[in-house]
């Protein structure tokens, strides 16, 4: 919060407040009563008074605002903005924004929010920071490194899928067999079937063998998932079975995804799922970690761009259960298709609609804090401007991606991955206390608020006023914390880089300013000096905030009496300081009472020149000028309430 702000706040700011010796003057029948007024209260009764500014207006638009009375809130932001933006506080432009936002007025919403994150430096979201920690290790090398398979053909090679431990099954139009070749009449290139192969201790492949059995058919066959147990297999096929090559109304022959079963020899059983349909194509299925569900890749209804990712349950019987698609977080209007989840169940997939480098990129969905999800690009080598799919690896660092760059044909060849684990955390923690005594504030209840201010999460802090959170790296946030008799505290935190751990001071205000008999106004309200013209007793226009605070205070106890106690440092005689201070507290009692209306029987006063001063600077002891003000003072004592 701003220090400029934070003078016109009712706060406890006297100067050691809680360790000085206070003059009591109770009578008998007021002592332990206490009175108190509200920063709220305060801040109407200044505006009433005619009292406005930037500042003011501010102030008392935040109690509305902090109680979500943003109606309220946003009337007295406007008077507040109505005063220039010279000199407002940056946090200012936000709530401004989200009142305008609650009250429809979205355009001008978006237009503060946009300056609030231009005047402070930050960005809404850094993607660009975020792809570069996926990519890249903390020593500033590439997380992944990518070497050529070593299998690859002329043809179209892609499509890994892991088979048992030692090898996997890949998609190939290298076509190996010597009696029939058959090939697309679009590209004049084999039919692509299916191959095992062998992973080399380098990780690279080797000793492609078509697959035996019943899968391979005179048509495409691509993309499989194979059980753990090695004997159940999901693949891509043209919609073709037992000789019929299906179409659809259009005569366009889709894809489906067919299960087969191996024998000990051979896979056979080829069964068409409900899944499929002649009207669309069913495509690219991946197992889940636990293989209880199927995810696989879909243009049917309901999709939201060229293909989908949805995914299927499998009972325990083989029987399929309802579709579901994954949402808008993961599909786009764009192309999403490839899925591979992990052995922890970790998604990653390739996708044209979400932000990349051009054609498919590989992107993985990461679990985190709040609950919630980030989906982000694998950045560079894995990604190029190029089509990148394809992409599986297991926890051991291991894989393989599908690629089509450097390929002036455009056919996809096959590369070894291996790599570290994508790691992205950070962490939040602070301190909550009293601005005034520093102490710890206990049970105080931070708030985590994204850009948009909708809450993520909340924690509360210990008795050391101690609080901790994980909260995701790149991405700002609003923390709002909230402690009974004190002002709601809201800061800005900037984006964390990954792997941060950021230590906050939180301090709180005091809101409810309790103050008895004998107590003095002028600590309790935190009031600035009263300035009057130099050698004079006329109040300067910059001091009747001040005592408009105590007219405040005095029109809600109508009760309520005070002594105005004006005092001088000791440079000047006894006698003129004697007189200068009786005409000041003359002034200043005057002012109350005209200004306030407040009846002269309730105030009360009288100047005491240099006879009381606070520190050791008396006639001859050479003192600073800070001291010296420390003496130049009024106070406001509370003598009834």
């Amino acid at each position: 919060m701003n220090r400029r702000l934070l003078t016109i706040v009712l706060a406890v700011f006297a100067v050691s407040a809680w360790s000085q010796e206070r003059r009591k003057e109770k009578a008998d029948k007021d002592y332990g009563k206490y009175a108190y007024i509200s920063a709220g209260e305060m801040y109407e009764a200044l505006v009433e008074q005619g009292f406005g500014s930037a500042g003011l207006y501010g102030k008392l638009a935040d109690t509305y605002y902090f109680n979500a009375r943003y109606e309220e809130a946003l009337k007295h932001y406007e008077k507040m903005f109505s005063y220039g933006e010279t000199e407002i506080p940056d946090e200012y432009y936000y709530r401004y924004g989200q009142c305008l936002r609650v009250s429809g007025r979205k355009a001008e919403a978006d237009r503060y929010i946009a300056r609030f994150y231009e005047k402070t430096g930050q960005s809404p979201e850094d993607v660009t920071a975020l792809t570069g920690a996926v990519a890249t290790l903390a020593d500033g090398s590439a997380r992944y490194r990518l070497q050529d398979a070593g299998i690859n053909t002329g043809y179209a090679d892609f499509s890994t899928a892991y088979y048992g431990d030692g090898q996997v099954v890949i998609s190939s139009a290298r076509d190996t067999g010597v009696l029939v070749k058959r090939r697309h009449k679009w590209n004049v290139m084999p039919f692509l079937k299916l191959y095992t192969a062998d992973i080399n201790e380098d990780g690279t492949l080797s000793n492609p063998q078509k697959i035996r059995g019943g899968v391979n058919s005179k048509y495409h066959q691509t993309t499989a998932a194979v059980t753990r147990d090695g004997k159940t297999m999901y693949f891509t096929r043209n919609n073709y079975r037992r000789g019929n090559f299906g179409k659809d109304e259009d005569g366009t022959n889709h894809l489906k995804i067919y299960r087969a079963t191996f024998d000990g020899k051979k896979w056979t059983g080829v069964e068409d799922l409900p899944i499929n349909d002649d009207a669309y194509s069913t495509a690219h299925p991946a197992l889940s970690a636990d293989e209880t569900h199927l995810y696989f890749v879909s243009d049917r209804p309901g999709s939201l761009g060229d293909t989908d990712i949805f995914r299927v349950g499998i009972e325990e019987n083989g029987s399929l259960g309802t579709v579901e698609h994954l949402g808008e977080e993961i599909n786009t209007p764009g192309k999403e298709t490839f899925p591979y989840l992990d052995e922890e169940g970790q998604l990653y997939f390739a996708s044209g609609g979400h932000s990349g480098f051009g054609g498919l990129d590989v992107f993985t969905v990461l679990e985190g804090p709040f609950g919630k999800s980030r989906i982000v690009n694998l950045g560079p080598p894995v990604n190029t401007e190029r089509d990148d799919f394809g992409f599986v690896m297991r926890k051991d660092g291991t894989g393989f991606l599908s690629s089509n760059r450097g390929e002036k044909s455009g056919f996809d060849n096959i590369y070894s991955v291996s790599g570290a684990p994508i790691s992205l955390e950070a962490t939040l923690c602070g301190r909550v206390i009293d601005s005034v005594r520093r102490t710890p504030v206990a049970g105080a209840e931070i708030g985590i608020r994204d850009k948009d201010n909708e809450i993520l999460a909340t924690v509360s802090s210990d008795a050391d006023g101690r609080f901790c959170v994980p909260v995701w790296p790149f991405e700002g946030y609003n923390l709002r914390t909230t402690q009974t008799d004190y002002l709601t505290r809201e800061q800005w935190v900037t984006p964390l880089g990954n792997e941060e751990k950021r230590e906050l001071l939180v301090e709180l205000v005091k809101d409810r300013t309790e103050f008895t008999t004998g107590d003095d106004l002028t600590e309790k309200l935190g009031l600035k000096p009263i300035y009057f013209d130099f050698d004079g007793s006329s109040i300067r226009k910059v001091s009747e905030i001040e005592l408009g605070k105590v007219i405040a205070v005095l029109k809600k106890y109508p009760e309520l009496r005070v002594d105005v106690r004006s005092h001088t440092d000791s440079r000047g005689s006894h006698a003129y300081n004697e007189a200068l201070s009786e005409r000041r507290a003359k002034s200043t009692i005057n002012y109350i009472l005209e200004k306030g209306g407040i009846s002269p029987d309730r105030v009360s006063g009288k100047g005491y020149g240099e006879t009381r001063l606070v520190n050791g600077c008396a006639d001859g002891v050479t003192c600073s000028e800070k001291e010296h003000q420390l003496n130049r003072r009024s106070e406001f004592i509370v003598m009834k309430l």
